[in-house]
């Protein structure tokens, strides 16, 4: 059910809410019938994504939330977390870095560091898996080279 703005053409289109029957609610901007431009969609099973969208689908900056307490900020592409960007899981370690996701089906590409919550440990991800263990100074200087923020100290 939809709520909101429609262009002359019957399409929905500025600002409108839709509420699907699965239990999914997006509130936000509408550009020829689609998700466009800023909207908070939280679905039904307790996941929260808040940010730029575009044909429907998350892209640009935006921030999922997720029910398990896990939190990704940063950059999205066609649905798919690429770019730079931050993951905090529940436990308070944090990984920041650049992914890409190939195609679908496949595993996320790219680099990041994870700090370990205790803010004493941290490790060198490739594609989400932690490969090496590292320094807390080698950490810095991989975030400054991939341009991510370190998390603030614990």
């Amino acid at each position: 059910e939809y709520e909101g703005e429609y262009n002359a053409s019957g399409e929905r289109e500025g600002r409108g809410v839709m509420r699907w029957v699965a239990g999914t609610v997006y509130e936000g901007e509408w550009k020829a019938g689609k998700m466009e431009g800023r909207g908070v969609a939280r679905y039904a099973d307790g996941d929260v994504y808040e940010g730029e969208w575009k044909a429907g689908l998350p892209e640009g900056h935006g921030v999922m939330r997720l029910k398990n307490g896990n939190v990704y900020d940063g950059e999205w592409k066609a649905g798919k977390q690429e770019g730079r960007g931050v993951y905090r899981w529940a436990d308070g370690d944090v990984a920041s870095g650049f992914f890409k996701v190939r195609k679908e089906g496949d595993g996320p590409v790219g680099e990041a560091v994870k700090w370990l919550a205790d803010g004493r440990q941290a490790a060198r991800l490739r594609g989400w898996k932690v490969v090496e263990e590292i320094s807390l100074e080698e950490a810095r200087r991989t975030a400054e080279r991939l341009r991510v923020a370190p998390p603030p100290p614990p």
